[in-house]
């Protein structure tokens, strides 16, 4: 199900309020399941997830963790659920032979830094990479996926994101209690903060930030994405130069249709400006129509050596 952050996980109002219940009984469910035994296999298991719905930024985390490991003469794969994709068993993602309908839109930008497996049981999918030869497995998602054990936790925060509301799901954007997940997890990666928020004082927390090399090549520009916060993407656009006309936001995950296009290619046309998306964005949409959309390439800077020195002890 694709659905767009509501207003009240911002600020909690009379929705939240009565949502409450119903967030008491799922966080309870994920705490039970997060108790069950999880398969341990042989080599180590980094997982990189959220404690909120979506829109963290752990996408271009797992990208930038992949290359300091490859960089250091490791051979790590990626596991992950594959949103919106059709595979239920272990897949190996191959972008030249699959599309985001099939194994999800991210998994097709993980596969071309490395060997990227989707499947709906992580164990079975990280058996066969390590058959592979995959000799570490990085998780994109899934800190509350019982199903593999986890050597090592990072839970993703962007401080563009407001944590006024810390209820959760449905009453909030909270995967699981707050406070439980911050005892869970080995590293706190935070995105775009400022200054270091008083709940991650007293946890391992590594700074970063979310960045890109491109630049505007066209005087106006009408953005569009269909991820977790789309704001996030217009901000570091207007940071970068890019003079925006427009925008128009979509679910997390979108689809896109030809009539969703058709409006796109218009309003670009109204406004006599260029398309402008996200890489996750683009490889959905249709490659004879991709010419006419600008896409940039987000990264994150930070300096991941302390993780990466812990990993490495695993072996």
């Amino acid at each position: 199900m694709r659905l767009r952050a509501p207003q009240f996980w911002r600020s909690p109002g009379l929705l939240s309020w009565l949502l409450a219940p119903v967030g008491w009984i799922y966080g309870k469910v994920v705490a039970w399941r997060l108790r069950c035994s999880k398969p341990k296999v042989t080599v180590p298991v980094l997982c990189v997830g959220n404690l909120i719905m979506g829109g963290a930024g752990k996408t271009p985390t797992v990208i930038a963790l992949a290359k300091e490991f490859q960089e250091q003469g490791q051979m790590p794969h990626i596991l992950t659920r594959g949103y919106g994709g059709q595979s239920h068993t272990a897949l190996r993602v191959d972008p030249e032979l699959h599309t985001a309908e099939q194994v999800g839109d991210e998994a097709l930008l993980l596969a071309d830094i490395a060997p990227t497996w989707v499947g709906a049981d992580r164990y079975q999918s990280a058996v066969a990479a390590i058959a592979a030869g995959a000799n570490l497995l990085i998780m994109d998602d899934g800190l509350q996926n019982p199903s593999l054990f986890q050597d090592l936790k990072i839970a993703v925060f962007d401080g563009q994101i407001p944590l006024d509301n810390t209820q959760v799901f449905p009453a909030g954007p909270f995967r699981e209690d707050f406070q439980h997940g911050l005892k869970r997890v080995d590293y706190l990666l935070l995105i775009n903060f400022s200054q270091l928020p008083r709940w991650a004082a007293n946890k391992p927390h590594i700074l970063a930030r979310i960045t890109t090399a491109a630049v505007p090549t066209s005087d106006r520009y009408v953005a569009f994405a269909g991820i977790g916060y789309p704001e996030k993407f217009y901000a570091l656009l207007k940071q970068q130069g890019f003079i925006l006309s427009a925008h128009k936001s979509f679910a997390d995950h979108h689809v896109y249709n030809t009539y969703d296009l058709d409006v796109l290619l218009h309003l670009a046309e109204a406004q006599q400006a260029q398309l402008i998306t996200t890489e996750k964005d683009l490889v959905k949409i249709p490659k004879n129509v991709r010419k006419n959309i600008q896409s940039i390439k987000i990264c994150l800077k930070a300096d991941l050596t302390e993780i990466v020195n812990k990993v490495l002890k695993f072996f």
